[in-house]
């Protein structure tokens, strides 16, 4: 059971690849996780914005599970990486399918890692 005023993190790695949503306690035990490839898209369709959308609305459902036996609950929302899929969640979040978790959001975060300075880039290719 969930303690009341709980605080949970809903992690979206956003790749060039996939996208992935993780939910998990302040602790950082995840409770539940869904994946562009859960939600059924498969290989190239996994990096696209409608695959993002899915996850987000997906993961919507199962906060609104947790919200239903502790209706005090926390969410922070913590972004990294630069896919398709990290503008797809924010929108599916200002949105109406986000209505249901948006008041128990009290955080976004960027944590996607920016390179400054750093060792030499490589040669640009040629043709």
């Amino acid at each position: 059971m969930v303690a009341e005023g709980d605080l949970f993190f809903l992690h979206v790695k956003s790749s060039h690849n996939n996208t992935i949503l993780t939910l998990s306690d302040r602790a950082g035990n995840p409770r539940c996780w869904v994946s562009s490839g859960l939600c059924g898209f498969r290989k190239v369709q996994r990096s696209s914005y409608e695959a993002g959308y899915q996850c987000a609305v997906r993961m919507f459902e199962k906060v609104a599970e947790i919200r239903a036996n502790t209706p005090m609950i926390k969410l922070e929302v913590v972004f990294k990486g630069f896919g398709q899929g990290r503008e797809a969640v924010f929108r599916a979040l200002t949105t109406s399918e986000g209505d249901g978790i948006r008041d128990s959001v009290c955080r976004l975060r960027d944590v996607t890692p920016v390179k400054f300075g750093g060792t030499k880039s490589k040669k640009a290719r040629r043709l």
